[in-house]
């Protein structure tokens, strides 16, 4: 038997200087940390808008199957009844009940990073290595050295399609 499912709150009331931490669930996931909300995230299989809902919250606590995240005013609309119960009822497997969501205030998490930050930052480090490793490269050097000039973007890493 589950727990009922999530119920979107619409204030967003200011948390606490210290999150409390909870430990995992019987059978479920770790969730103390962001590291363990980008993962959970991450490997949850979401897609859709109930991803990008996801990707966009940063994790500020959880603690007694309350799930607390914080959402920028310009992702509120991802906000609806339907999306955040979707996304409560996707993280029952990992965390082994459903957990009731409430959102902070955008203050609560200022800093901490999302998946969507993660991904975006992985992404220009995986960019910048690459070009690196063109312009290291002895023939590209000599034609850099004869005046040519690297076209902006114009190298894409390996694992990107």
């Amino acid at each position: 038997m589950s727990a009922p499912a999530a119920e979107p709150t619409s204030a967003r009331p200011a948390t606490t200087s210290a999150p409390p931490v909870a430990p995992a669930a019987a059978g479920g996931a770790r969730l103390a940390v962001v590291e363990d909300w980008l993962d959970l995230v991450a490997d949850a299989g979401l897609r859709g808008p109930v991803r990008e809902l996801a990707a966009h919250c940063a994790f500020c606590a959880y603690a007694d199957g309350v799930l607390s995240l914080s959402l920028p005013d310009s992702f509120d609309h991802l906000r609806s009844e339907s999306l955040v119960r979707q996304l409560a009822q996707a993280l029952e497997g990992p965390l082994g009940h459903v957990p009731q969501v409430r959102f902070e205030s955008a203050r609560a998490a200022a800093g901490t990073e999302t998946l969507h930050d993660r991904t975006e930052r992985q992404r220009g480090e995986r960019q910048a290595g690459a070009e690196a490793d063109f312009l290291a490269d002895p023939v590209v050097a000599r034609l850099v050295e004869q005046g040519a000039r690297l076209v902006p973007d114009s190298v894409r890493p390996l694992d990107e399609h």
